[in-house]
């Protein structure tokens, strides 16, 4: 019973910590107007979270190692609070920045720990619970689209909300959440895989997929308010749309394994550059625009899910650090990303600068279906029918499941 009390504690633990990194994209035309940013400007906002981010992820692997899951969960919560607080009292453009940073803090150090418990509490149902933990991050877009409505523009008395939710999970998680994780051998070369050709490609596949969806996280509602004159009301619907479609892209994660992920992996970036397209004409439709959406959630779920069985296929042993591998680089790659979406946005109109986004897509696609893959890189692409591999229990290092 009590590991089932952890994976619903994880999964509003992930709801939360990503909900309000990802709810800020809704907020940014009111912030936007509000502080009489440009796009360079904007973007500079949502680079502090990714930047948080990337900080968290390099040090939260040595955190739970150090200090157990419970207490590295406790200090992403008391990040996220304080961050979700400081924006609801921010006052000028740097206050932001460094509110928005601990928001990011907070959810680069939450998933780590959350999956090493996982090996403790829930041994029996690993993967299901990886995955229901996983889903949070859809069901805290939605939550966060629907207090949108509600809130309207008052996104300080939003943040606040978030502020005092999260002080409720900690108290809840401090409880649920174990103390201790039990080690793991690992023998297997460390070196051997760093020079591995398949990671060198992997890394690089997930740097390019988080340039290419912050033209989705960064300029989503800034595109659609500019393009099709759509409220705040509107706004809100397109992230309602996207978390929704994402909890469905969850689910692709159990057909990932029984499909070639070289054909997967060409896929998910269709998709996201399908998206890109679609929300460039969105002036003329406002389902256009909801269909965007909704094809990115789809889409970048299904993405990461993939970068999480890539990783696993790379080095079924080191399979967790190459998984914070891959994860540090999308957010690296959506800094970048937001970077150049605000600089072009300022030479270009906003539909341009997403058909922009749209073509780099599919010009790795074209790239990737030229380029003579080696061996090294086409093994950790193979299809996984034929190993039964499960995603969850090599991420965490943990004994494959008996068929």
């Amino acid at each position: 019973m009590k590991g089932y009390v952890f994976v619903a504690i994880g999964a509003w633990i992930i709801s939360l910590t990503y909900g309000v990194r990802f709810a800020f994209g809704q907020f940014l035309p009111t912030i936007q107007s509000e502080f009489q940013l440009d796009h360079q400007h904007t973007t500079y906002l949502a680079s502090s979270i990714y930047a948080g981010t990337c900080m968290a992820l390099l040090v939260a692997a040595y955190l739970t190692e150090r200090f157990g899951p419970r207490m590295t969960v406790a200090i992403a919560m008391v990040f996220g609070t304080l961050g979700a607080a400081a924006v609801g009292f921010a006052t000028t453009p740097t206050g932001l920045i460094v509110s928005l940073s601990l928001i990011g803090i907070s959810s680069g150090l939450s998933m780590p720990p959350l999956v090493a418990g996982v090996t403790v509490s829930c041994a029996c149902y690993r993967d299901r619970a990886v995955s229901v933990i996983n889903a949070g991050t859809g069901i805290g877009i939605v939550a966060a689209s629907l207090t949108a409505l509600y809130f309207a523009d008052s996104w300080r008395e939003c943040f606040l909300v978030f502020a005092l939710i999260s002080i409720l999970i900690s108290i809840a998680a401090f409880f649920v959440v174990p103390g201790q994780t039990k080690a793991v051998n690992v023998n297997a070369s460390f070196k051997t895989v760093i020079r591995s050709p398949a990671l060198h490609q992997a890394i690089s596949s997930s740097l390019l997929f988080g340039i290419v969806s912050a033209a989705i996280w960064t300029g989503g509602g800034i595109s659609l308010v500019g393009l099709a004159d759509w409220n705040s009301t509107g706004v809100s619907l397109f992230w309602i749309a996207l978390g929704v479609a994402g909890l469905l892209g969850a689910f692709c994660g159990d057909f990932i394994s029984r499909l070639d992920l070289a054909e997967v992996h060409s896929i998910s970036f269709v998709g996201l550059g399908t998206s890109a397209l679609l929300l460039a004409m969105a002036r003329h439709s406002e389902m256009v625009g909801l269909v965007a959406a909704s094809l990115f959630g789809v889409f970048y779920m299904t993405g990461t899910g993939l970068y999480l069985i890539w990783a696993a296929r790379i080095s079924t042993d080191h399979a967790p650090s190459v998984v914070a591998m891959l994860f540090f680089m999308l957010p690296v790659g959506q800094i970048v990303g937001s970077t150049i979406y605000g600089h072009l946005a300022n030479l270009f109109e906003v539909d341009h600068v997403l058909i922009i986004f749209a073509l780099m897509s599919s010009c790795y696609i074209v790239i990737q279906f030229f380029a003579k893959i080696d061996g090294d890189t086409r093994s950790s692409l193979q299809d996984t029918r034929e190993t039964g591999a499960v995603i969850s229990s090599q991420v965490i290092s943990g004994p494959e499941r008996s068929q």
